[in-house]
Parts: C-alpha cells; sequence; structure tokens
C-alpha cells in the first residue's frame, strides 16, 4: 500500500523564485555576521590577487553518456523501511575522494550564451558523476547519469511546467534542469560569484543521489503522512541534505577549479541568501527549504567536514538544526 502510495507522486525538488526576491543585506566574500573570510587560497597560489590554478591531471575515469531511460527509483514497501532508508541509509557509510579532479572552465553563469551554459552544464554532470558514482555503488546503488537542459523560458516536463527561473531535479524523468536566468535571484554582487552555476547544480544532483538510494520516496512518503508543519520539516531535512552534499562536492573540486578563500566565502553567503527567509523576506516564515542561516550551516559542513557522506545525515538531527 505504501509503494502505491508513493509512486504517483510528481517528484520535483528545488526551486527558486525570482518575484519573491527580498534585499538581502549580506555582501561577497562576507559571512552573514559580518566577518570578512580570506587569506589563503585552495588549489593554487594567490600573488597579488591573482590565483595561478595548477594543472589538472585527470584520472581514468570516463563518465557514462546520459541515461535517456534510467531504471526506476527504488521504493520502500512500509513506513518502517522508509525510516530505515531515511536515518540508516547505507550511503551514510560511504565516503567521498578528495581531491578529485575535473577540468571545467569557469563560466560566468550571468553573461554566458545559452550554448555556453549548455556545453559547461554537460561537463559539471560528468565531473558530478566522477565525485559520486564510485561511492554510491560501493554502497549498493545504481547511480544512472542524469539528462540535464538548460532553459531560457517556462518548458514543460514530467513534473510539470518549470518556471522561468528555477532550478530542479524532477523524480519523474529523473533529469536536472536549470533556468539561464537564475543568477539574478541573488543580490547584483553575487551574481557573478565564482562557481554559482556549479554550486545550484551540486544541490540538485544531491536530490539525485537521493532519487537513487531510496530517501526522496521515502521522504515524500512520511510527508503525505503528516500535517503540514511536519511536513515542512522532512522537507527541510531532505533540502539540507543536499545543501551538504553539495558541500562536498565542493570541497573535492576546489583545488582542481582553483577556488580562493574569497571565492568559497562568497559560495557559503550564496547559500545563505538561498533560506526561505532571504528569498521571502519574511523572517518567520514556515516553509520547506529552511532559513539562510541552517541552509549555510549544512553546505559549510559538507564544504569544511569530513569525506563521510554520513556528516550529511540531516534526519537524525533536532529539527531546530533544519529549521
Amino acid at each position: 500500500m505504501l509503494f502505491a502510495l508513493v509512486v504517483v507522486v510528481v517528484l520535483v525538488i528545488g526551486g527558486f523564485a525570482l518575484s519573491s526576491l527580498a534585499p538581502s543585506r549580506t555582501t561577497a566574500g562576507t559571512t552573514p555576521g559580518g566577518t570578512t573570510t580570506g587569506g589563503s587560497t585552495t588549489g593554487g597560489t594567490t600573488t597579488g590577487g591573482t590565483t595561478t590554478t595548477p594543472p589538472v591531471q585527470e584520472d581514468p575515469y570516463t563518465a557514462p553518456p546520459p541515461d535517456m531511460s534510467p531504471p526506476k527509483l527504488p521504493a520502500p514497501e512500509t513506513y518502517t523501511e522508509a525510516t530505515a532508508w531515511l536515518e540508516k541509509n547505507a550511503v551514510y557509510k560511504a565516503s567521498i575522494t578528495a581531491p578529485t579532479t575535473c577540468a571545467m572552465k569557469p563560466i560566468d553563469a550571468l553573461g554566458a550564451s545559452t550554448a555556453e551554459l549548455e556545453a559547461h552544464l554537460q561537463a559539471l554532470t560528468a565531473c558530478l558523476m566522477r565525485v559520486w558514482e564510485k561511492p554510491l555503488t560501493a554502497a549498493g546503488y545504481v547511480l544512472p547519469r542524469p539528462p540535464a537542459t538548460v532553459y531560457t523560458s517556462p518548458i514543460n516536463t514530467a513534473c510539470g511546467k518549470m518556471e522561468k527561473v528555477n532550478a530542479s531535479y524532477c523524480g519523474a524523468d529523473q533529469r536536472i534542469y536549470y533556468a539561464k536566468p537564475l543568477p539574478r535571484i541573488f543580490p547584483e554582487n553575487l551574481q557573478r560569484a565564482n562557481f554559482l552555476m556549479e554550486m545550484i547544480l551540486a544541490h540538485e544532483f544531491g536530490h539525485t543521489i537521493q532519487a537513487r538510494t531510496g530517501i526522496i520516496i521515502s521522504e515524500l512518503a512520511w510527508e503525505q503522512k503528516v500535517g503540514k508543519p511536519d511536513a515542512n520539516v522532512y522537507s527541510r531535512r531532505l533540502e539540507m541534505q543536499a545543501d551538504c552534499l553539495a558541500g562536498m562536492f565542493t570541497q573535492t573540486v576546489a583545488p582542481s577549479q582553483g577556488l580562493s578563500a574569497d571565492d568559497i566565502a562568497r559560495l557559503k553567503v550564496l547559500a545563505f541568501n538561498l533560506g526561505d527567509d532571504v528569498l521571502s523576506g519574511d523572517p518567520a516564515i514556515d516553509s520547506g527549504h529552511g532559513r539562510g542561516k541552517n541552509r549555510q550551516a549544512w553546505y559549510t559542513r559538507g564544504l569544511d567536514g569530513s569525506l563521510s557522506i554520513g556528516q550529511c545525515n540531516t534526519f537524525t538531527v533536532a529539527a531546530s538544526s533544519v529549521r
């Protein structure tokens, strides 16, 4: 009965609304508390403000092509199994390898053409597969490479209509979607932040990982069983876990991407600006993604923490940690 309940759910995860953006008081290179971060460089040598990135030496991994007909998503048969998949998933015992070398060139996500963004997106999903396929396979799961699309106007998908400014993972077709205007949801001084597009899409790929490990359908099953306030807590656990996974991806590819300490500081500010309270301008909002300070905290945990995926287990922490 549980399986019948969850398989009919339209799985669309993620999403941002340009119209709901409220002015942010945070600035690039500054944490929300106002402390400037800088002074060191990850993966390169900084001289006079210029970062020299060391040559990238690729390992022999070759990403599979995008899977246009992926296998069905794992689904629990009981709520007991759903809880176990959320709280004690086998993937939590796996670890990523760091550093991971990915030969992607930096891109200005705000100024790049659609064709440039599309090419970069394909390189990015290949890089994400390089980081995540091995640990998921070690945990007993299958990770097909999700097709990914850049769009410039609302499009119809298996999850319904995607808005003009959005980034989402759709579980109904197991694809990732990225809207070209998305950087404009951020304050102007952050819109050209290095690694902005990669950070956003690493979050969406985090939902791919959750989908392929049974976490998404298990979470949605519980969302349907409980009342709205508790459903929001489940949703926030899912979203902040994806934030943490995005942080882990950033950590492992930072050297090959030549990300400086200032770049890293800006990415943490970007995470803060994705909070429901920041985007809506309502500090008391109770919604499905969580407040900026907690989104930033989970992204930072993945970014600065260990290589164990278990550090991103948001389903066993206090609800206040994912408020």
